[in-house]
């Protein structure tokens, strides 16, 4: 009996280089946060469209940082979505603020504009929107809102590494914006994250609340050894390492080909499935440009093509569940109608560039024979 194939829905990308330039990093005697991480901050520039960037250990780190860059403290509120994953809420958590969930829109499961500004209160502080899937949110109607009540704007980019709204690079857009270098990312770190500035004060107070709070560029050296500094706020644990930046310098420089690749993909995704009965599609508007790091899509009888999919050894799946149903969040709320519809709904497909055009095929060919 042969056994039905295996189409994982992702695949770490890692190139041969990256794994030659780790070698050469652990080889070197010197693996800590170091010419790597500035190396591969300035080379981030090219695709956030930002020169003050700084590296970190995750995007969760990029989160909390970017909430302690906007301002957001104890007992403030931020609007942002559910349709996400925990770490951005977790964030706001941490500086012990409140998230506020405002609605998606049912055709990209990003937070719909329209849905925020009666949200707001005098205790607003910010906007956490989340460009899902990689498909950039409407970024022109959340800035008329946050100008208007005078709220920072930070973009949860996980998805979106190398997407652009209106011919401008994620990234370049909000004051801060974080981007996720973990596992199954566009660019794999292993593990990692980078806080896109859009001046140089934010990304140095950055680069100091990710080690402990100390000034690592104006220490003064001492004969003692350990050098003189004094920190004036409280730092953490957050640098990336010179291991961990040189494996995203080397997968960085393969970006062009991984976006290439999940776009071609979603573009055949998205010409064949789009008269298929019981699937939606999401929106794909022309004034951007999606990192497809998903293919998201709608579906009716959702458990039914899971099963169908599982059968044929293709691993469809949801990515990921609403997180307000979370007690640490408050417990599920009841004024989200079009995320309850899209919880209901959304499921997406493999996509990466581990998938052939044939694997392809096959996807398409077992969602068109129904089920």
């Amino acid at each position: 009996m042969v056994a039905p194939r295996r189409i994982d829905i992702f695949r770490v990308t890692m190139s041969e280089e990256a794994v030659a330039l780790a070698s050469s990093v652990l080889r070197s005697g010197y693996v800590g946060e170091g010419p790597m991480v500035a190396r591969l901050e300035s080379a981030f520039a090219q695709v956030s469209g930002t020169q003050w960037n700084a590296a970190v250990n995750s995007g969760t780190s990029a989160l909390h940082l970017a909430m302690i860059a906007g301002g957001v403290g104890s007992g403030d509120e931020v609007i942002t979505t559910a349709q996400t994953m925990m770490a951005t809420s977790h964030a706001i958590l941490m500086q012990r603020a409140v998230p506020v969930f405002a609605d998606v829109q049912l055709h990209t499961g990003n937070i719909d504009p329209q849905d925020i500004e009666h949200r707001i209160t005098e205790r607003t502080r910010a906007l956490l929107v989340v460009h899902w899937a990689g498909y950039p949110c409407d970024m022109e109607e959340i800035h008329a809102v946050a100008r208007k009540h005078k709220l920072v704007v930070v973009e949860d980019a996980a998805h979106a590494v190398g997407a652009r709204y209106r011919g401008a690079a994620v990234g370049s857009l909000s004051p801060l914006t974080c981007f996720s270098f973990q596992a199954i990312k566009h660019v794999c770190c292993g593990d990692g994250g980078m806080l896109s500035t859009l001046n140089a004060e934010h990304r140095e107070r950055a680069a100091r609340l990710r080690w402990f709070g100390i000034d690592r560029a104006r220490r003064v050296p001492s004969i003692l050894g350990e050098a003189e500094w004094n920190v004036t706020e409280l730092g953490y644990k957050y640098q990336m390492n010179d291991i961990a930046a040189a494996i995203g310098v080397a997968n960085l420089a393969h970006l062009g080909a991984t976006l290439g690749r999940h776009r071609e993909i979603a573009r055949r995704y998205r010409q064949a499935l789009a008269s298929v009965p019981g699937i939606t599609l999401l929106d794909s508007k022309d004034d951007r440009e999606s990192a497809c790091w998903l293919f998201t899509m709608l579906a009716e009888r959702r458990v039914d093509l899971l099963r169908m999919l599982h059968a044929k050894g293709i691993a469809g799946s949801v990515v990921h569940m609403r997180i307000d149903t979370n007690d640490v969040y408050g417990g599920r709320r009841d004024d989200l109608p079009n995320l309850d519809r899209f919880t209901e709904l959304h499921v997406s497909l493999p996509i990466h560039t581990g998938l052939s055009d044939d694997d392809v095929d096959y996807v398409i060919a077992a969602i068109k024979g129904g089920w």
